[in-house]
């Protein structure tokens, strides 16, 4: 055989030997692939890794994969195989060849090598045997097959896994192949959860038991490169979180939330994680469905309380299921620098000066402009439907923005705002400041806001004159002089009053020009509360109108007064200013001098009868005292006869009490006498110039009103009256002065005026002996002390030699009332005796004159 053919057979065996060592290399690299592919499918599905670690784990799967298909496949491929090789494999198939292939092959490539140690012949005779021989062998068989037979199988049963795998489970591979690049969708769970962190609108969908301030905001651009972070919690300081995490798929009994906490290195400026994680329970709750078939809700929620962390990261785990982590930063929150100024501009007609406040609360007319400024801790947003503004609120769902603008001139972070004009009703204004990320203030700044009609002003008549009678009109003289107590109010000033009267016969005021003029200040300079008394004489108030003639004439009076607004009262007058609305008429009816002493006499010996129960009730009372004190043996109150006599000093207290009532008022009607005394000059000083009728009902009421002082009372007067025990002289007179000053503050009206003598009120103390005042409340405090339980039989006698010496002084006081009620009857008999004479005389006088003529 020749050589051609030998070398064409081991030629095709070294194309079969290669081919096995592509088959193999290719086996081992797809069952490495195969391998390395559900290895990192299986793990990630298993550990939940990470974009990065999922990334490397690919990585490293490449280069084994690459290194395998290096040594198993390209390596072999490229070595060199000769034909000495192919002969040497051949031979170790074929034993029987005894090296004669490889020696016949290399004798012939070498034929001048070994020419010298033989004939040719010889050569070519060793040579064709050998290729003989090996020419009826087949060289392929010499390269073993079993182990390739098994490799290919077995890489044939890891690719059928692998494709039967991602076949059958064509989801999971799919997001396997996505997430194997370090990105893609997260590893489908049994519970799928749903976090929400609640706005403020949405807390009243998922109620919390806690009051939770809400502040922050998401803002999806901002990063944290050192934790891998894109999209940031702004949230701010102190402010609360409220997590929902709703769960979908198999729903799970329990839910917790973990909470990672990071701070600033101050060396390398990064955050970095500080202490443990803390895992906290999440409360589970249900919702209601709206329907009748509409399943119930699970939520898991949790509150988290004031913010103050730097950094955290949230991450919540529900079954299987985990969302997050969410990221939140702590920012402070925008808040007033300094106070907020109010500046309130009034409508022009009001004529009142811009007002600076820096309270709170809004009380104003409507049409008033109101400016806010203020200086705030950061830099506001002040564009976008997310800046900040004043917001005024008028009801549920209705309110009404105002933009914030710079204040350049008054420095960095100055704002202003204004409310053009204010709107009548009642709202509340609040100030909401929001910096650049979207962060609101945590305070609240604002207040109510009531806005108001700009109303007519109100007149209320503090005392226009008692009634002598109850239940009659306030007598007068025609030239009386009546202090008339008012009170004029409007919110925004008075500029002017007037009093308008007529006679009650008539239907048409007239002004009383005497009025206006004592308030006429008001025009340049108005008055929010005007209050004051005029005096008002009923001698120009008539001056020379005729007095209607037929019955008892009566005087109306009201009073009006009026703001700065003016208003139109109808489409033809020009306009006119606001005046009061609600007037109230005083009625007055008119008397002769004579008349009206007649009337006073009349209700004074009306009154006699009160003052003499009086002094009858008080001897009782002190005879019951004695009789008291003589029944020692009784004052524990034990036993029948002591429960009889706790009884009647029980019913002795309330009488006492009605003592003090009736002193009261007797002391009342002594004043309205004293009004019409002094106001109506009863005592004219052509008749008398001490006035010795008006001094004596002084007196009555100045005796009284020491009777029945209370403890205040008591206090301020206690050290005239022991001074006045041993005066004399001029020292009286001073003492008494000093009791009188003490007492008018009792007298509300018609008190003592010059012409009332000091020392005659001195003397009479002095010989009254009331030298101790509140005699009256002081006996009604003791019969309180009486009664008590507590106190011993000899403490409760020491208490009845108390009472009875205030019961002497109390009757010592009503006999000294008595006596000046007596004289000043006696002195009005005399006074009416006179009257009578000088009438009859002029009725004598006038029929003389009628028969001379």
């Amino acid at each position: 055989m020749s050589l051609q053919l030998i070398e064409k057979k081991l030629g095709q065996l070294r194309g079969h030997i290669r081919l096995m060592f592509f088959s193999w290399g290719l086996a081992k690299v797809t069952m490495w692939a195969a391998g390395l592919t559900l290895w990192l499918y299986y793990t990630d599905m298993l550990l939940k890794l990470p974009g990065g670690l999922r990334v490397g784990f690919l990585v490293v799967a490449i280069v084994v994969l690459l290194v395998v298909a290096v040594r198993s496949l390209i390596y072999p491929l490229s070595r060199t195989i000769s034909d000495e090789d192919l002969a040497l494999l051949v031979e170790r198939e074929y034993p029987l060849l005894n090296d004669r292939l490889i020696s016949s092959l290399q004798i012939l490539r070498s034929q001048e090598r070994y020419k010298d140690a033989a004939s040719e012949d010889m050569i070519r005779a060793v040579v064709g045997e050998s290729f003989d021989i090996a020419g009826r062998l087949q060289f392929n068989d010499a390269v073993r097959s079993r182990r390739l037979l098994i490799m290919v199988v077995g890489s044939l049963f890891a690719m059928t896994l692998l494709f039967g795998h991602a076949w059958f489970a064509r989801d999971n591979m799919s997001i396997w192949v996505k997430r194997a690049l370090g990105a893609g969708p997260e590893w489908p769970t049994e519970t799928q959860l749903e976090v929400l962190v609640l706005d403020k609108d949405q807390i009243a969908q998922y109620p919390a038991k806690e009051e939770l301030l809400i502040n922050f905001t998401f803002d999806p651009e901002e990063q944290v490169p050192e934790l891998g972070v894109t999209g940031v919690y702004q949230v701010a300081s102190n402010s609360d979180l409220r997590f929902i995490a709703r769960p979908t798929g198999v729903v799970p009994d329990s839910a917790e939330i973990e909470i990672a906490t990071f701070q600033k290195d101050p060396a390398s400026g990064k955050y970095v994680r500080v202490g443990k994680v803390v895992t906290r329970p999440m409360e589970r709750s249900t919702i209601t469905g709206n329907g009748e078939d509409s399943p119930e809700q699970v939520f898991f929620a949790y509150n988290k309380m004031s913010v103050i962390n730097p950094l955290e990261q949230i991450t919540i785990r529900a079954g299987d299921a985990v969302a997050g982590p969410y990221t939140l930063r702590v920012i402070p929150a925008p808040e007033l620098d300094s106070p907020l100024e109010l500046t309130f501009t009034y409508p022009e007609y009001l004529t009142i000066e811009p007002k600076l406040t820096q309270e709170l609360p809004i009380d104003a007319v409507a049409g008033t402009q109101v400016e806010f400024k203020f200086s705030t801790t950061k830099p506001l947003m002040l564009e976008g439907p997310q800046a900040a503004a004043l917001m005024v609120d008028f009801n549920v769902g209705s309110s009404q923005r105002f933009p914030i603008d710079t204040d350049r001139a008054a420095g960095e972070n100055h704002y202003k705002t204004r409310i053009p004009a204010l709107q009548l009703g009642m709202a509340r204004y609040r100030l909401r400041l929001v910096d650049a990320q979207g962060i609101e203030n945590a305070k609240n700044i604002g207040d109510l806001m009531q806005v108001k009609e700009d109303v007519s002003p109100t007149v209320r008549v503090l005392f226009s004159g008692d009634p002598l009678v109850s239940n009659q009109l306030v007598y007068i003289t025609k030239d009386a002089e009546l202090p008339l107590e008012i009170e004029m109010v409007d919110d925004y000033g008075i500029g002017s009053a007037k009093l308008f009267w007529h006679f009650a016969v008539e239907k048409d005021y007239r002004e009383f020009k005497d009025f206006a003029n004592e308030f006429k200040r008001l025009e340049t300079a108005p008055e929010q509360n005007v209050k004051g008394i005029f005096k008002l004489d009923f001698a120009k108030l008539i001056g020379d109108e005729r007095i209607p003639t037929g019955t008892r004439q009566a005087i109306e009076i009201y009073i009006q007064a009026y703001d700065l607004n003016q208003v139109k009262v109808d489409d033809e007058s020009p306009p006119q200013f606001q005046g009061s609305k609600h007037h109230t008429i005083l009625t007055y009816e008119l008397y002769e001098i004579d008349e009206l002493r007649a009337k006073v006499s009349s209700q004074i010996r009306q009154i006699k009868t009160t003052i003499s129960s009086m002094a009858s009730l008080q001897e009782e009372l002190r005879t019951m005292t004695r009789t008291t004190l003589e029944k020692g043996n009784l004052l524990d109150f034990r036993g029948e006869e002591g429960q009889r006599l706790r009884n009647d000093l029980d019913e002795a207290y309330k009488r006492q009490n009605q003592l003090l009532r009736d002193a009261e008022v007797v002391l009342n009607r002594f004043g309205v006498f004293a009004q019409v005394y002094r106001y109506n000059r009863l005592e004219r000083k052509s008749d008398d110039q001490s006035k010795p009728q008006e001094s004596r009902i002084q007196t009555v009421r100045m005796l009284l009103a020491i009777a029945a002082a209370e403890r205040d009372l008591q206090q301020r007067i206690n050290s005239p009256l022991t001074r006045l025990e041993e005066a004399e002289g001029d020292d009286v007179t001073r003492f008494a002065g000093e009791l009188v000053n003490n007492l008018n503050s009792e007298l509300a009206r018609a008190q003592p005026d010059i012409s009332y003598s000091n020392s005659s009120f001195g003397k009479l103390i002095q010989e009254t002996g009331l030298f101790t005042p509140g005699s009256m409340e002081r006996a009604r405090g003791l019969y309180e002390s009486l009664l008590e339980v507590g106190i011993k039989p000899n403490e409760r006698r020491e208490l009845l030699v108390e009472l009875e010496k205030q019961q002497d002084l109390s009757i010592d006081i009503i006999r000294a009332v008595q006596e000046q009620v007596k004289k000043w009857e006696g002195f009005d008999d005399i006074l009416h005796g006179f009257r009578d004479l000088r009438d009859n005389q002029e009725e004598t006088i006038d029929d003389i004159r009628k028969e001379v003529r």
